[in-house]
């Protein structure tokens, strides 16, 4: 059999053309499917994670909300131990002067006025003493303590035998009293 081509060259060659234009066609109609499906499951995921990100974002608010409330508890109670620790750091037994000084006082001589100024280190005792001796024995006995040093005791406060209103004065050695 013979097989007989009656179509033109040209004809031929549009023919060709025509079948690569629809292969070309095909080939871009798939790859724009393929993108578009491929879009379309970007977005979906983007989605999903937004999601999971807005559900974790309130999670952790909670969470958050829930420290902070502890957080300050924790912040207050900083604060006054803090305060306790500075008011321990400053603290000075003072009990320690009272008792010292009322263990030297003799039995005869009342106190009636006690001054402790921290500022300046300094202590004041005002009294009435039955007898000049036992206000010079008083005297005596605190000079020897540490605790007190620079003495001031004025001379009127022996210029009487009997029953003698004294007003002393010292200077209070801190390191002593710790």
């Amino acid at each position: 059999m013979l097989t007989l081509n009656l179509i033109s060259e040209e004809l031929k060659k549009e023919i060709k053309l025509r079948h690569l234009y629809l292969f070309i066609k095909k080939i871009n109609l798939t790859l724009i499917i393929l993108t578009i499906i491929i879009a379309i499951i970007l977005l979906a995921a983007k989605t999903i994670l937004q999601i999971k990100f807005n559900d974790i974002v309130d999670q952790t608010t909670l969470v958050t909300k829930n420290n902070q409330g502890y957080n300050n508890k924790v912040k207050d109670i900083n604060s006054k131990i803090d305060f306790v620790e500075k008011i321990q750091g400053d603290f000075i037994p003072w009990s320690n002067l009272l008792k010292t000084i009322a263990d030297i006082t003799p039995e005869d001589i009342s106190l009636y006025y006690l001054k402790i100024n921290f500022d300046e280190q300094t202590i004041k005792i005002k009294g009435k003493a039955g007898l000049r001796d036992s206000l010079l024995d008083f005297k005596q006995k605190m000079e020897n303590i540490s605790i007190l040093k620079d003495i001031d005791f004025p001379i009127k406060n022996i210029l009487e035998k009997e029953n003698i209103n004294f007003e002393i004065d010292a200077k209070i050695n801190l390191t002593s009293l710790l």
